[in-house]
């Protein structure tokens, strides 16, 4: 016997899938969230100034990377550790594999185990053997990272089926809010500067006065003259 879907049951996949899609896409985007909030924490404890001199155990760049870690995911130069694209691209795999790691042993894969990992090592984070000042260093990002997410703007809505997305901050459009009275509708003036004026120098000189005068012409020969005399 084939079994022949009716409309109702065409529309119950459909906003199955729908939801699917949603749960899905949401959770990517908690996940790239919480990776870029986590990292950027790091960045601040780490190197709050990106300076680019090497630290005393050879740590290098933004997230002060040691050059095993480095040449764990790329092939690149350890100097290009200095360069903050490089640099991000190489935060983000060790990111993943410190999360895949911690999943993997079964520990939360949450900001402060990442960052404790970060610091002392994942195999340390997994035996237990954390140090005092790496706990310390995982508290430190773990509160930025709370306060980063406050200070996160509200979510905007979006439609049926679209999953909801922060608007991206850029320091290139600033976000300006207005806090405005109640029943009060916003006005905005356009202000549009003054035209430039031809510029004034002052000197403790006089001006020097030209007199115009009209042209002059000088006629000078070396022909003998001969005076002529008529009676």
């Amino acid at each position: 016997m084939n079994f022949v879907p009716t409309t109702c049951d065409m529309k119950r996949l459909l906003t199955y899938t729908l939801l699917l899609t949603s749960i899905l896409g949401f959770t990517a985007t908690a996940g790239a969230d919480d990776r870029w909030a986590t990292l950027r924490a790091i960045n601040w404890v780490e190197n709050p100034t990106n300076h680019a001199r090497m630290g005393r155990f050879g740590e290098l760049g933004p997230y002060q990377f040691r050059t095993g870690t480095w040449k764990m995911h790329t092939k690149r130069p350890f100097n290009q550790a200095t360069q903050r694209a490089a640099a991000d691209e190489v935060a983000v795999k060790h990111y993943e594999w410190l999360k895949r790691t911690l999943s993997q042993a079964g520990v939360d894969p949450n900001a402060f185990n990442i960052a404790m990992a970060w610091n002392c090592g994942v195999d340390n984070v997994l035996k237990g053997r954390v140090p005092a000042v790496s706990y310390d260093y995982a508290t430190r990002v773990t509160n930025l990272v709370q306060t980063f997410k406050e200070r996160e703007p509200a979510t905007v809505a979006a439609a049926p089926g679209q999953v909801a997305r922060p608007p991206v901050l850029s320091l290139e459009s600033p976000v300006v809010n207005f806090a405005l009275a109640q029943g009060v509708a916003p006005q905005f003036d356009l202000v549009v500067p003054p035209p430039s004026e031809d510029p004034v120098v002052y000197t403790d000189r006089e001006p020097m006065i030209v007199a115009e005068t009209g042209h002059r012409f000088t006629f000078t020969t070396a022909a003998t003259l001969t005076p002529r005399f008529s009676l």
